[in-house]
């Protein structure tokens, strides 16, 4: 009936219509930012004031200097996780304030 047509899921359709439309990196960043608050837990996302990604580096705005001192230590194994959510390496760089 639909011969000559590729069948596909409507979630392959979209990441495919995503990539073509150059949306599929702005998606990746979403998805870390929401997932950010699970990776890190419940006390450092209580005293996480706010997150951005601006190229390739996720700038994270806390309210405790000692947490900031402590992340700052686990930068790359944050950077690792986040990355992994999405499959790639949307993350370069993380900057604590």
């Amino acid at each position: 009936m639909f011969s000559g047509r590729k069948e596909q899921s409507i979630g392959a359709a979209i990441k495919e219509w995503l990539k073509s439309q150059g949306m599929e990196g702005k998606m990746a960043e979403t998805r870390i930012l929401e997932e950010y608050d699970k990776i890190v837990g419940p006390i450092i996302s209580q005293h996480t004031t706010s997150k951005r990604i601006d190229k390739s580096v996720l700038y994270i705005r806390l309210d405790s200097a000692s947490l900031r001192y402590e992340l700052g230590y686990a930068r790359d194994k944050l950077k690792s996780q986040l990355n992994q959510v999405v499959g790639k390496n949307i993350i370069q760089n993380i900057v604590f304030s």
